[in-house]
C-alpha cells in the first residue's frame, strides 16, 4: 500500500503552497515467517489484504512473493489439490493449469505463452502473455515476512 503525503510549505510571500509529493511505501505482515516457508517446502500462500491470496516462494535462498491467481486464467498457481501444484525452479514459478513460466523476481513470462493448452487458431492461445504481479518482500528480524501491496 502507498500512502501520499502532503506538507505546506510558505513562499516567498509567506503564504501556503503546496509541497512535491511524497511516496512512502507500506509493508503488510503476512502472518508467515520464514521458517514457515521453509517447512512447507519452500512455497507457503498467505492472505494479505487487498492483494488477496500471496505465494510466498523461496528458490536460490531468495524469498519472493506474487499473486497466486495466474495472470491467465485466473486459477491458483498454489493450490490445494495435488492437479495445482506450482513448480518452483530456476528463478521460475510454473503454473500447474498451463504450463507457463512466470520469473520469480519480475513475473515476466519465460519462454513459450501456455504451452499445455491447444492454439485455438485465429484466436490463439486465449490470450496474450501477460506478466505475473509480483510483490516486494522482506523478512524482519524476528522472521516475520512483509509484503508491499
Amino acid at each position: 500500500m502507498l500512502a501520499a503525503k502532503r506538507s505546506p510549505a510558505l513562499s516567498r510571500a509567506g503564504t501556503a503552497r503546496r509541497a512535491p509529493l511524497a511516496v512512502v511505501a507500506a509493508f503488510t505482515a503476512t502472518g508467515a515467517t520464514l521458517a514457515d516457508v521453509e517447512a512447507a517446502g519452500g512455497k507457503k500462500v498467505v492472505e494479505v489484504g487487498a492483494a488477496g491470496r500471496v505465494l510466498l516462494a523461496q528458490d536460490g535462498g531468495k524469498l519472493y512473493a506474487l499473486a497466486n491467481k495466474c495472470a491467465h486464467l485466473g486459477l491458483p498457481l498454489q493450490g490445494k489439490t495435488p492437479l495445482l501444484q506450482a513448480k518452483i525452479e530456476g528463478g521460475c514459478v510454473t503454473c500447474p493449469a498451463h504450463g507457463t513460466k512466470f520469473a520469480l523476481a519480475d513475473g515476466a513470462v519465460q519462454g513459450e505463452w501456455c504451452p499445455k493448452m491447444p492454439s485455438l487458431g485465429p484466436f490463439g492461445k486465449l490470450g496474450n502473455p501477460k506478466p505475473q504481479p509480483t510483490f516486494p518482500v522482506r523478512v524482519t528480524e524476528s522472521g516475520a515476512i512483509e509484503v508491499d501491496l
